[in-house]
């Protein structure tokens, strides 16, 4: 490729960005540097066209005058090549934005689809642990104390399900009693946290407070409610009157 094929280049890529001072600069130095007839000819129409956008209407009469007729439809030709590229630069912007963009989701997508099943499997492995040592103490307890271990098998059944993202609209008290007697064994942490609420709390409070342990967000928990999040914000506001929720967040 020789010189003045590589400043016509330049010309265009000038003009692309509306920079025609240089992209007449380039145009120039291609005519002067041309070797053949249709180089110089397809230089020249180049730099009729940047003085006509230029508004260099003497310049551009008297450069018209050194091509041929047949010529003069090639330089308003030059404005739809600059058009055409200018749109194929822009489509293709357009289209590696979208690629990032689609790459970022997956990337975040993939890391959520991950975390949650490492935290699914986390919190399976230490529920199974617990439920364990509940029928090996039931096994070694009086017949009298079996009831409260039933209850305890039940709170980790309960607690399962918040963890799991799973329909707790229709539990109440009893199950709440279940997973506080629970806790105890399960995550002593969580238990003392939750004694230090100001008052008693409702159910629903109960296990609003378990998911903002475990990291819910308001989306997850307005499913697990079967409510809207503007009723979990609410229920927020509520419970923060009772208990400090920046310390249920685990870190």
């Amino acid at each position: 490729m020789d010189s003045a094929a590589i400043y016509q280049d330049w010309a265009y890529r000038e003009m692309f960005d509306n920079a025609l001072n240089k992209a007449e600069e380039y145009a120039y130095r291609s005519v002067m540097l041309s070797k053949d007839s249709t180089m110089e000819n397809s230089s020249m129409i180049l730099l009729c066209y940047i003085y006509y956008r230029q508004g260099k209407q003497e310049q551009l009469q008297m450069l018209m005058q050194t091509i041929s007729p047949e010529s003069y439809a090639d330089v308003m030709d030059v404005q739809w090549q600059v058009e055409q590229a200018k749109t194929n630069q822009e489509r293709q912007l357009y289209v590696v934005a979208i690629i990032l963009l689609l790459l970022m989701s997956g990337i975040v997508c993939y890391w959520y689809i991950h975390r949650m099943r490492a935290q699914a499997v986390m919190y399976q492995e230490r529920i199974d642990r617990v439920r364990q040592e509940l029928f090996n103490k039931g096994a070694k307890l009086p017949q009298s104390n079996t009831l409260s271990i039933d209850e305890a098998k039940r709170g980790i059944d309960v607690l399962f399900a918040i963890i799991n993202d799973q329909n707790i609209s229709q539990m109440g008290k009893e199950e709440e009693q279940a997973v506080l007697k629970a806790l105890p064994l399960f995550d002593a942490t969580l238990a003392k946290l939750l004694a230090k609420a100001s008052s008693p709390l409702t159910p629903k409070e109960t296990y609003f407070c378990i998911m903002e342990y475990y990291g819910k967000n308001d989306h997850q928990k307005a499913q697990s409610f079967c409510c809207s999040e503007q009723a979990i914000r609410s229920t927020k506001s509520r419970l923060n009157k009772k208990i400090d929720l920046s310390i249920l967040r685990l870190e």
